[in-house]
């Protein structure tokens, strides 16, 4: 018996399957491995993943191992995607093909094949956005201005900027620049080349501003990148600083008395 335990892992993308599998063949001795994705019987509804029977290496080795390591027992890998076909069709007690009623086939199939198809396309998807970032961190580390003038702001976008712009300062989370986002669509921003001629053109008011009102984290005494971004908006922008539940009217004017170190005042 080769199942008694079992574990199964559960990734994002159709990519990640081999690389867990590298992991667990650099983690385990591999018996046996089976791929029902691509090389499993295509009646076998809910059963789409990678089997791994393995057991414990010669390098493991006490007390607590010398009972168990040569036992074998089952890793399966398999999406997200997968999982929760695996689940329905599991709760339906379909096994095979010809456990399932005539009438019902066609959309049984059907549904079978959007999963499949589901999985497919996340992962051309993943392939794509990750083609796309690259693409937009040349044109940031190589490209002209007008090159960023016309990159509309978005996560992907602002990311590579800011990764660009300001290399030594923490990477801030998706969520977060998320919320960064919509602050400056609200404030009128639309693209990257808007952004850097802001960063631009308070840059030195920033600096000295940040020197008076370092961050309240004790860990550091420069802002993460969104910090930036946040700071240098309320300066340079009453669009930016007047938008709605961004800070107290109180606070507005320890950001306006910096603004007369912007390069081009208005």
């Amino acid at each position: 018996m080769q199942d008694f335990v079992g574990l199964r892992i559960i990734c994002l993308f159709l990519s990640d399957i081999p690389k867990i599998g590298g992991i667990v063949r650099e983690s385990f001795e591999v018996i046996e491995s089976e791929d029902k994705i691509d090389g499993g019987d295509t009646s076998s509804f809910g059963y789409m993943s990678v089997h791994h029977i393995v057991k414990f290496g010669d390098g493991v080795k006490g007390d607590r191992y010398d009972d168990i390591k040569n036992i074998p027992f089952e890793i399966q890998v398999r999406t997200i995607a997968m999982d929760s076909w695996a689940n329905v069709s599991h709760y339906l007690e379909y096994k095979t093909e010809q456990d399932i009623p005539d009438e019902l086939k066609r959309d049984f199939n059907a549904l079978s094949g959007m999963f499949y198809v589901a999985d497919k396309h996340f992962q051309l998807f993943f392939e794509q956005r990750r083609e796309k970032q690259e693409e937009i961190a040349e044109t940031f580390e190589k490209g002209s201005e007008k090159d960023k003038d016309k990159q509309p702001i978005n996560l992907d976008t602002l990311t590579a900027f800011m990764r660009d712009k300001f290399p030594d300062r923490e990477v801030s989370d998706s969520t977060s620049v998320s919320l960064l986002i919509k602050e400056l669509l609200n404030a009128g921003y639309e693209t990257i080349g808007e952004i850097e001629e802001l960063v631009n053109n308070s840059w030195d008011a920033f600096l000295a501003y940040e020197k008076d009102h370092p961050p309240l984290a004790e860990s550091s005494k420069k802002f993460a990148q969104i910090g930036v971004i946040r700071s240098i908006g309320r300066i340079g922008s009453d669009n930016f600083l007047d938008l709605p539940k961004a800070i107290p009217s109180s606070n507005k004017e320890q950001y306006k008395k910096y603004r007369y170190l912007l390069k081009n005042q208005k």
